[in-house]
């Protein structure tokens, strides 16, 4: 994230499928809310980091309003600690980040919703009215209503992502090297060990023994 990147989204005076604008941190009554929006943004589908640039009044012709003085305002850690307390499926949670701008006079402040290959990201307990084993995303600028999961479509896209099947083969390979618990040996009667990956036997790893080489 850069400065120069929010404020063209700003300067844009409309909201799109990885940004969000809010006049003011969410009150602590809207706990859900905020919660709600980091999943979708974690969800979303342009593969790429989200941001909840808070301090932007949209209904005022997207001015500034700083959040300097904001007493709901989040700083990195007390956002982290909001999201490890949701029981999110296998353990696994966003990953978050605020950053705070300066513009002269008044400060904004940006979450971070860093980009990751563990979608989709959904709970297993219900928070409020976010609800247990829903799939949220956003299309455009629109989340997934709270009691409603994403079409079919779009989940099939975010666990495709998950598996790498929307990556290049070097992608995926790189990526299924992260698990090398996953990869089994092929039994040949070649003088080379070789090895494929488990979901996905086309890819294989070949270990050739270079007699030339000492040690």
């Amino acid at each position: 994230m850069n400065k120069s990147g929010i404020l063209d989204l700003i300067l844009l005076k409309q909201e799109g499928s990885y940004w969000d604008f809010k006049r003011e941190w969410y009150f602590q009554d809207k706990k859900a809310d905020l919660l709600h929006d980091i999943i979708c943004m974690a969800n979303n589908l342009s593969n790429r980091d989200a941001y909840i640039i808070v301090g932007v009044d949209e209904e005022n012709d997207y001015s500034f309003s700083s959040v300097k003085s904001d007493p709901n305002r989040k700083n990195t850690q007390q956002l982290v600690d909001f999201i490890r307390e949701k029981h999110f499926a296998g353990g696994i949670r966003p990953i978050v980040s605020v950053e705070s701008l300066d513009f002269g006079e008044i400060e904004i402040d940006v979450i971070v919703i860093h980009n990751s290959d563990a979608t989709p990201f959904y709970l297993t307990e219900n928070f409020q009215s976010v609800m247990p084993n829903n799939i949220y995303t956003r299309v455009m600028d629109s989340n997934t209503p709270k009691n409603k999961s994403a079409d079919l479509p779009h989940i099939e896209t975010l666990w495709k992502k998950r598996f790498g099947l929307l990556s290049s083969p070097l992608e995926r390979m790189m990526i299924y090297l992260k698990n090398p618990d996953l990869w089994k040996n092929s039994p040949n009667d070649y003088p080379t060990k070789k090895q494929y990956y488990r979901f996905f036997p086309e890819f294989t790893i070949e270990t050739v023994h270079n007699e030339s080489k000492n040690g």
